[in-house]
């Protein structure tokens, strides 16, 4: 099997999609081979992309719905494998952009005795994720297992283990979920995709089989040396636990194609340079937040980090990819 450090890939949500659910509920398996084969063509030697599944959908469904559910993620792994790709799966979201909005979870869902969102949730994630794993749990085709992409989201500069009325309540429900995959078997190692660092890395190292991280480089040429010494410090929890490191989301983005291209430069050399494996966000222009230019939707602060346009010709600039895989 292909070593962690090894990967060189993607992040990728379908061009037809707006929402997480959407990827699922329309699921369009010509689509998924279509762009997943630009990709290939793209990128010859890319080898790994990083799907992220819907709890939603499952949830809300009929029991028709739930196996169709299922079976829709099994022809999506079997078109990664189609094109040598090994998958990372993602069961639960907690990033929310609102440009538009994604999905997954939220505060309402874990925090004990606050909604009937919680209510439900409790019931609905146990369900989901044992469906999944009794499906899925000795995949082969299956490299990883990001729990959830992006927990403790309250975008503050206070310490997210501040956040006392919240924190312990995110941290028990993901060391749930991690146990619940565990007890079903899965073999493939588990992951949690925590944005920011070893400030995640380190404290939070029991919920992590592949130390998972994600560290964006935004552009501004005075703080190369802080990205650097976050990367570093990342390499030094590898180091201290044995654990493979994976930077499973990479790359900012911008509305300038030659300023993106610097970003990506940048960030893949310092990666390679620490033998760290990565995903690129993301693959194709999309309607999900943050993949598409303004006329497609609206565009925040990070521009658009899609690397195949909408025609499925290669962005400009972006061949420098090729250098680093």
């Amino acid at each position: 099997m292909m070593n962690i450090q090894d990967i060189r890939g993607f992040n990728y949500q379908p061009s037809y999609a707006y929402t997480g659910a959407d990827i699922w509920r329309r699921f369009d398996a010509a689509v998924f081979d279509r762009e997943l084969g630009l990709g290939k063509k793209h990128f010859p030697k890319m080898n790994g992309v990083r799907l992220w599944l819907a709890w939603e959908v499952f949830a809300a469904g009929s029991d028709k719905q739930r196996e169709q559910f299922l079976a829709n993620v099994d022809t999506a792994f079997g078109i990664a494998a189609k094109y040598g790709m090994a998958v990372i799966p993602t069961l639960f979201n907690r990033w929310h952009a609102g440009s538009p909005e994604w999905g997954g979870v939220f505060l309402d869902n874990f925090l004990p005795g606050r909604s009937w969102a919680n209510h439900y949730f409790d019931r609905q994630w146990r369900g989901y994720v044992t469906a999944v794993m009794e499906r899925f749990a000795r995949d082969p085709r299956v490299i990883c297992w990001d729990l959830c992409n992006e927990p403790f989201s309250y975008f503050t500069k206070q310490p997210w283990s501040d956040y006392t009325d919240v924190a312990p309540h995110e941290q028990q429900w993901l060391e749930n979920v991690y146990a619940l995959c565990k007890q079903a078997g899965a073999q493939a190692p588990l992951s949690v995709g925590f944005w920011g660092g070893a400030k995640f890395l380190k404290p939070l190292q029991h919920l992590s089989d592949v130390l998972n991280f994600h560290r964006y480089w935004m552009g501004d040429p005075a703080t190369k040396d802080e990205f650097r010494r976050e990367l570093d410090e990342c390499v030094a929890v590898r180091e201290q636990t044995g654990k493979p490191l994976l930077s499973s989301e990479a790359c900012w983005g911008s509305l300038d194609n030659a300023k993106r291209a610097e970003i990506i430069e940048f960030h893949l050399h310092e990666l390679n340079q620490r033998n760290i494996g990565w995903l690129i966000y993301a693959l194709h222009h999309s309607y999900v937040a943050d993949l598409h230019w303004p006329e497609y939707g609206l565009v925040t602060e990070p521009g658009t980090l899609h690397c195949i346009e909408p025609d499925g010709s290669l962005r400009p600039g972006h061949d420098i990819i090729n250098r680093y895989m």
